[in-house]
């Protein structure tokens, strides 16, 4: 499995800088989480538009973030 970082940057001019990067599992499944969560909230909207992006958003940020940062250290990738 390649390795996964997450970098804290600095927004500056459209371009971010970097401030500092890990790639400790456990962080890394605190930040998937997170960012599940707030789409979750998005999703739970009661404008049913919104709702529906945000839904589907939400289903692919799953996806992807099920791939490369699984819940166990095996995963689909982790073998």
């Amino acid at each position: 499995m390649a390795t996964v970082i997450l970098t804290l940057q600095l927004p500056r001019r459209g371009r971010g800088i970097p401030i500092a990067t890990t790639a400790n599992p456990e962080v890394l499944r605190v930040f998937k989480e997170a960012v599940l969560r707030e789409w979750q909230a998005k999703a739970d909207t009661t404008d049913e538009i919104e709702a529906m992006l945000a839904c589907l958003e939400l289903e692919r940020l799953r996806r992807a973030l099920d791939i490369l940062i699984p819940d166990t250290a095996e995963g689909c990738y982790g073998k």
